[in-house]
């Protein structure tokens, strides 16, 4: 059965480092390609931080419970393999994206691995919390 509290707790955690991560990665360092391609988006007056902000809390219960369903009997260390696997079919989607928005290649390119990274830290994270319970894995047992 899974416990509520750590859920809820690792889940929090998940939509924090996913918020930070989204507002380093595309807030600063993917600034200046939005704004040298802002034809293509929504006029800063239409954009809706609610809806944002609700698509993260739904990645990180998502992500969380995903964490605690796949990873049930396995040793927790497997959550930065978890992101890993993640983070790749999150990530290719992005690609196709460049198929039907007038935006740069390297923009694709540049959300493919923000996806995949954002995943990985985010597996971290939820793993971290879910630690405590598996202090006592062993080498072999990560496997």
């Amino acid at each position: 059965m899974m416990n509520a509290k750590r859920f809820l707790f690792a889940a929090i955690a998940a939509f924090v480092a996913t918020f930070i991560f989204d507002m380093l990665w595309h807030g600063f360092l993917m600034k200046d390609m939005y704004v040298a391609t802002e034809s293509v988006w929504r006029p800063q007056s239409e954009c809706n931080m609610k809806i944002m902000m609700l698509s993260q809390v739904l990645f990180a219960l998502a992500f969380t419970f995903g964490y605690t369903q796949v990873l049930k009997g396995l040793k927790c260390k497997r959550g930065i393999q978890y992101g890993l696997i993640i983070g790749l079919i999150l990530a290719m989607p992005s690609l196709g994206t460049y198929c039907y928005l007038p935006i740069p290649l390297k923009m694709s390119l540049l959300w493919m691995l923000a996806a995949f990274l954002k995943c990985v830290v985010v597996g971290m994270v939820v793993a971290l919390i879910y630690k405590a319970k598996c202090s006592n894995d062993s080498a072999e047992n990560i496997t």
